[in-house]
């Protein structure tokens, strides 16, 4: 049986693939828990509302769910503003 870690890493290399479908995405990168490899964080950056909800409405967030399948436990969905950044 594969691990269900390696079903979400999949869902995700699969939606990174659509990214430049969604305008206004500026990041979206999934992370890996240094001391628990089965939790996962994600960032994402959109340059105003209207590319949230195209987001939330378009191919990424659908390839994401089929591909997830039951490999999500849990999720905490948070939303936040940059404040200090660099490149």
């Amino acid at each position: 049986m594969i691990d269900q870690k390696w079903h979400i890493i999949a869902a995700f290399a699969k939606g990174a693939e659509l990214l430049h479908t969604e305008p206004g995405t500026e990041q979206y990168v999934l992370h890996r828990n240094q001391n628990d490899p089965n939790t996962f964080y994600v960032t994402e950056l959109y340059t105003d509302q209207a590319a949230v909800d195209a987001h939330m409405a378009g191919q990424v967030m659908a390839a994401l769910g089929g591909g997830l399948g039951d490999a999500v436990e849990s999720f905490d969905l948070q939303f936040a503003n940059p404040v200090v950044g660099g490149d």
